[in-house]
């Protein structure tokens, strides 16, 4: 156990949790949840429908309180239980988050969306921010897109317009919520191409939330799964180990896209 911890002493975590419980009203959707993500890596939350891993999610960048434990950022404490968070955390800036459906506003075009991030830091000249973006856009691929209003690309270019913008700070996390979710699966492999240059030329983290298996095979270096009949994360590890050898038959059903084992009535 010594040597392990000194071990994962040495290492470099972008990302902990401890003893982590998440939900609402003080009912825990999942219940002490322990991750320990590394610097540069592709991790994801999975599981069923209504396991809570959004919920995780949320409560990861700060959007959802804790009801206990704690969550770490490259050492620092971010948000913690019983802790009256800081409305504007120096951490904050070092993440950066894509909601589900990429959550862009319709009446602003995908430069103004992406300059959204700035209205929440001192002022900057306006040309230095339509570099910054234009910058990131063209990251994604979008940069003759920049006038556009979203209702006027499709639904996988939205979904790279909100990667866009959440990139315009540099973040060193980047916070993914169901990427994929409802793009066919040309563009869904395209954009699993742009989360893999983003990790691999930008060295970042990425966490994302995912039920795409054809995507979690593609990217992601480890997974943790939630279950929504314990509260809890049954297991974690590599994709391909969770499929083949996972001692928990949800997880393995999960994978193999087999009947989940029904659950006995008492």
């Amino acid at each position: 156990m010594a040597a392990e911890q000194a071990r994962d002493g040495a290492r470099a975590f972008a990302l902990e949790t401890e003893g982590l419980d998440t939900g609402y009203g003080g009912y825990a959707v999942q219940r002490n949840v322990n991750l320990k993500i590394a610097q540069g890596e592709i991790f994801v939350l999975l599981g069923g429908s209504g396991c809570g891993k959004s919920t995780v999610m949320r409560t990861l960048v700060g959007l959802q309180p804790p009801l206990r434990g704690r969550v770490r950022f490259f050492g620092e404490t971010f948000v913690q239980a019983g802790v009256e968070p800081d409305e504007s955390p120096p951490l904050l800036r070092r993440i950066g988050v894509m909601f589900q459906n990429g959550a862009l506003f319709g009446s602003k075009t995908l430069m103004e969306n992406c300059a959204i991030p700035f209205e929440t830091l001192p002022a900057r000249p306006q040309r230095e921010i339509d570099e910054i973006c234009m910058e990131k856009l063209e990251a994604v691929g979008l940069a003759a897109f920049a006038g556009h209003y979203p209702s006027q690309i499709s639904g996988g270019m939205q979904k790279r317009a909100a990667i866009a913008r959440a990139l315009v700070l540099d973040p060193d996390i980047l916070f993914l919520d169901e990427p994929s979710a409802g793009l066919d699966p040309v563009t869904s492999a395209g954009l699993d191409e742009l989360i893999l240059e983003i990790r691999d030329r930008r060295r970042m983290t990425v966490v994302m939330v995912s039920h795409e298996l054809a995507s979690i095979f593609a990217i992601a270096d480890r997974a943790v799964f939630f279950d929504r009949e314990t509260h809890s994360a049954l297991d974690e590890g590599a994709p391909a180990a969770l499929r083949d050898g996972s001692p928990h038959e949800a997880v393995r059903a999960f994978f193999n896209r087999t009947p989940a084992p029904r659950q006995v009535e008492r």
